[in-house]
């Protein structure tokens, strides 16, 4: 009871001294990065965007403590079309070593090039223009639980991301920093036929209140905060080493604390991975209006073909139902991971 008591002293500390914004912000109506969290990794996209205590190193996107996970090198690649027009790229990559995690993540959201048009050419001038918002983030954190307590059961990571949100169009190009703050706590309880266990997760992004310069005109910038739990059970495969069957069910509320014209979202999502190896997903999501469902397969090879790397495979559909569109979006994913 007292370690509990002590780690939710701590992760209060550190979401309620961090300051909420920076002197003067001045909320404002225009808004951009509006795709942002839509798309964090095939797996979670699949998921709604749901599982804040995914490790992959795409999820820093969304949770600046993702729960460690033993020493190991892990690189990413996301893509995904969006809206016909434009399309969606992740790059990322994570190294952990002896309770640390040091994790870099890049997304993209790309225009298709521009044609320019004028009134004496309103066909295009054969010229075009680009257009493109990137996300950088750099982050470390630390797990608590294995590097102070020591506690076979008990996860807990706290961690720090350096976030830069830029803008190019056409030759002109802006940029903002801020940073992110979050803890992660998980408790596992293993038994005699598997496991079972409990992730929560808090994550506070943009705490500086952040804004750039859009089309001339102040816009804000994404300033969430997000709140999730997962819980996972999992069956042991008698006389193997892989689980028979791994059942996993998320939920994660996200908050707007700046954005008058932005509405909270839910986000829930259902995996099931059988034999350690072929992953079901199901999610959705009220980011947009009108919802968003998602579904998804996963692939995982590990060290029974590969020694000591794992690959995995992971593939994500977005429907829409808003806006007066059904479109859906595909979302591919490739992980590598090397144990050391």
């Amino acid at each position: 009871m007292r370690l509990f008591l002590l780690v939710i002293m701590y992760s209060l500390i550190l979401l309620i001294a961090a300051p909420a914004a920076a002197d003067g912000f001045a909320t404002v109506r225009l808004a951009t990065y509006g795709w942002e969290g839509l798309f964090s990794g095939a797996r979670l996209s699949a998921l709604g965007s749901s599982d804040l205590a995914d490790g992959s190193p795409a999820a820093l996107l969304i949770n600046p403590a993702p729960l460690a996970t033993g020493n190991r090198v892990e690189l990413g690649f996301d893509h995904a079309n969006y809206l016909h027009d434009s399309e969606i790229t992740t790059y990322a990559g994570s190294a952990e070593w002896n309770n640390w995690r040091l994790n870099i993540a890049i997304q993209e959201y790309t225009v298709d090039d521009v044609i320019i048009r004028t009134a004496y050419n309103p066909e295009g001038t054969g010229e075009t223009f680009d257009i493109q918002d990137r996300m950088t983030l750099t982050g470390i954190s630390y797990d608590l639980g294995r590097g102070l307590f020591d506690h076979p059961s008990l996860r807990w990571s706290a961690g720090a991301v350096w976030r830069r949100f830029s803008y190019t169009h056409q030759s002109q190009s802006t940029f903002s920093d801020t940073y992110d703050l979050g803890t992660t706590l998980g408790w596992v309880v293993r038994h005699q036929n598997g496991s079972v266990g409990i992730t929560g997760a808090i994550s506070r992004q943009n705490l500086k209140g952040k804004t750039i310069v859009f089309d001339d005109r102040e816009a804000g910038l994404p300033e969430l905060m997000r709140a999730g739990i997962t819980m996972e059970a999992a069956f042991d495969w008698d006389g193997h080493q892989r689980n028979l069957v791994k059942l996993l069910v998320a939920y994660t509320h996200c908050h707007h604390r700046a954005l008058s014209n932005s509405a909270d979202s839910d986000h829930t999502g259902v995996e099931a991975v059988f034999f350690d190896t072929l992953a079901l997903r199901w999610g959705n999501s009220t980011k947009l209006t009108g919802g968003i469902s998602s579904w998804g397969v996963g692939l995982s090879l590990d060290g029974r073909l590969l020694g000591p790397f794992t690959v995995q495979a992971d593939m994500g559909e977005m429907g829409y139902d808003n806006l007066a569109s059904t479109d859906s979006e595909t979302i591919w994913g490739l992980r590598v991971v090397y144990h050391y």
